[in-house]
């Protein structure tokens, strides 16, 4: 291995370090041990089964919006399970990005293009469910806000800005086609005809934008927007309810006393907590990070330090070995199909 790669790998893991031990400064790491093996088992279970079920939901999703002929949905089913381990990587969610159009091309026999239209615009999804959730958590804690509970955050600006941003992404969905055309023609350059002289590499750029503005086309002409739009609140839904199991489980692991966040304090830290971790900063596995978002957002909504930062800490812990146990298990049945595994039946 280069340096360079080496080096690659190093000085993430050395961010990543340095922020955890900053962000545990003063935390007892025997409670916090104790909050982690302490979880009740049926805590777990549930926080498993849920996040399964929401694992299930993404590929019934990618599912409907790729082109028919589609995949069955088992091979898919162990796709989104190791694009979803592989979502924290690195930033921008490209390494999910990559590994699910690399097994798609390469193993379930789908187009560069519709591959990568269902990944884009699920993404979007999440996004346009992301707003109104937002926004009402913010109204409800607004509400407990005047009832006397502690927040130091803008609440009131995160309702508006959830509802535009609820706006801005639906736009976006039912746009990107065209958004994506005008894209491929600002790379061509403005006046360039159709001939070779526009240029070899932008024309191949453009081409392949192109490309994915009509599949995603294709995917609003077959109206699946309503109900995959439904689904993904599902997806959303079963997220939150698994983490919340999760956090609830950890605080009875530590024996924490007083209030306890409740689920729209945790739609809050999670929502902050993903901003934070979006950001390009050279982390493995967004450790560090996601832990030092979730943190800050709880202490801001009147939590004690310690016990937000063993929530964060525990919560981040499970969820990545959960995760990353379901995706090395699924690339493994992956590899033992062998081949392309083709797809199913027009449906």
């Amino acid at each position: 291995m280069s340096p360079r790669r080496i080096a690659g790998v190093l000085l993430p893991a050395a961010v990543s370090v340095a922020l955890l031990w900053l962000l545990t400064r003063g935390v007892s790491w025997p409670e916090l041990g104790a909050s982690i093996s302490g979880v009740p088992l049926p805590a777990l279970a549930l926080y498993a089964l849920g996040s399964a079920a929401g694992l299930g939901l993404r590929a019934v999703r990618f599912r409907l919006l790729l082109p028919k002929p589609r995949p069955d949905t088992a091979p898919l089913l162990l796709v989104t399970v190791v694009q979803n381990c592989l979502g924290d990587l690195v930033p921008g969610r490209l390494a999910s990005f990559g590994s699910y159009v690399y097994l798609l091309v390469r193993r379930l026999a789908v187009g560069f293009e519709p591959a990568a239209a269902t990944f884009l615009l699920s993404v979007v999804l999440d996004l346009v469910t992301l707003g109104p959730l937002l926004a009402l958590a913010a109204l409800v804690r607004l509400g407990a806000v005047a009832g006397a509970l502690p927040s130091n955050l803008p609440l009131a600006w995160i309702v508006a800005i959830g509802a535009g941003f609820s706006l801005a992404t639906a736009f976006a969905l039912f746009e990107l086609a065209p958004i994506t055309r005008a894209l491929s023609r600002l790379v061509l350059g403005p006046g360039a005809g159709p001939g070779p002289a526009a240029g070899g590499r932008r024309r191949r750029i453009s081409e392949r934008l192109d490309a994915l503005a009509d599949a995603m086309g294709e995917v609003r002409k077959a109206g699946t927007l309503v109900p995959v739009f439904v689904i993904s609140l599902g997806i959303r839904l079963a997220k939150y309810l698994s983490l919340h199991v999760l956090m609830t489980g950890l605080l009875v692991g530590a024996g924490a006393a007083g209030r306890r966040p409740d689920h729209w304090d945790l739609i809050l830290g999670v929502t902050a907590t993903e901003l934070v971790a979006s950001l390009p900063i050279p982390v493995l596995g967004q450790f560090g990070v996601w832990e030092g978002g979730m943190t800050g957002a709880l202490v801001l909504l009147g939590f004690d330090r310690e016990p937000a930062t063993i929530v964060a800490i525990g919560m981040h812990a499970i969820a990545q070995a959960y995760e990353y146990l379901l995706g090395i298990a699924a690339l493994g049945l992956l590899a033992l199909a062998g081949g392309k595994i083709g797809r199913g039946a027009s449906r």
